[in-house]
């Protein structure tokens, strides 16, 4: 049966169980059972902000249940307050006597969001890992293991600023390709993708002094200037080093016996080629050319055969460094594991 919604039409369920659970709470003895049930299979589906009002109706009729406790705690990170979260699992992990899968979560998450305060990149949170004293135990038929989005604040915060400046980098010769051209290209690319700054088109690239990338750090005057004459509130620069070398040579390989048909090894001469990707990044305040943050990447990768690409590989291997280049002025979200509690 299909119930009429203005246009749309909704499914029968989808209009009687919020009614129902509705009414149970207006009753005066709202079903906690029913209220984390539902209240978790809306977080599975991605509805936190009416899981966590599911939960919370729950917790007036049993404000010391564990369960909700810690399903709160995760509705609280996953929304962007850790520190409530914090101390909903200091709560839940005191009233359920340290129920393994509550103490897991509060131990993954103050692993992460330790991680995350430090600037050590969240990812220190290993999805699905948990601490010592709770490997190997099951989690139970009442339990439901969920991955969970969380949101990190940009490293910079950058109140204010509307335009950004991506200026030429100090680069290395190179005859792959116009390095500094490629990486101006593609920073401003990412950069007007993800953000919602103002990032400035300059042509020709603003160079910028032909000196060692520690001096052009402290090059406070020179950027301030730019940064009037472009009228950019936040400049990126720094140098970048691109590089091919030949890795070719013997490897044991898997071949099929053309007798037997079985899979053995074989030791055979492999020709590829080895592309590395260097970049040093600085973020400068347009205003008095002050540095704000520096961050350093490596990346390398090996393609099979000796007439490679090299325009495709600076950007196969650019693409991984981009997410780190804009978490710095703009929030990311980084994937951990959660147990909620479903009845």
């Amino acid at each position: 049966m299909m119930i009429r919604h203005g246009r749309r039409r909704l499914p029968l369920v989808a209009v009687l169980v919020p009614f129902a659970l509705s009414a149970v709470a207006r009753a005066g003895g709202a079903d906690v059972g029913e209220l984390l049930r539902f209240g978790t299979e809306m977080a599975r589906s991605g509805q936190w902000r009416e899981a966590k009002f599911r939960w919370e109706q729950a917790l007036k009729e049993s404000p010391d249940d564990a369960r909700l406790l810690n399903n709160l705690a995760v509705a609280e990170e996953v929304l962007g307050a850790p520190d409530a979260a914090r101390a909903r699992f200091a709560k839940a992990v005191a009233a359920s006597d340290n129920d393994s899968r509550i103490t897991r979560n509060a131990a993954q998450s103050a692993l992460f969001w330790g991680g995350a305060a430090n600037d050590a990149g969240a990812a220190a949170a290993p999805a699905g890992g948990a601490p010592p004293a709770t490997l190997g135990k099951k989690k139970g038929r009442d339990v439901v293991e969920l991955p969970v989005a969380l949101p990190l604040p940009p490293r910079l915060k950058l109140d204010g600023v509307k335009t950004l400046l991506v200026a030429s980098f100090l680069v290395n010769d190179s005859d792959l390709l116009d390095v500094n051209k490629e990486l101006v290209r593609f920073l401003r690319s990412e950069f007007r993708k993800h953000t919602s700054f103002d990032v400035l088109d300059v042509t020709p690239i603003p160079a910028v002094p032909e000196q060692t990338l520690e001096d052009m750090a402290k090059n406070a005057l020179f950027w301030s200037h730019l940064g009037r004459e472009q009228g950019a509130d936040v400049i990126v620069s720094g140098a970048m080093r691109y590089r091919k070398r030949d890795a070719s040579g013997f490897q044991s390989v898997d071949i099929v016996s053309e007798s037997t048909g079985q899979k053995i090894k074989q030791t055979q001469f492999v020709e590829q080629e080895e592309f590395t990707f260097e970049l040093d990044v600085l973020y400068f305040r347009g205003a008095d050319g002050s540095l704000l943050f520096r961050d350093r990447m490596r990346r390398q990768a090996i393609f099979r055969g000796l007439a490679n690409d090299p325009i495709s590989a600076f950007y196969e291997l650019g693409n991984t460094i981009a997410a780190d280049v804009l978490a710095v002025v703009a929030p990311r979200t980084r994937q951990d594991v959660r147990f909620l509690f479903k009845g």
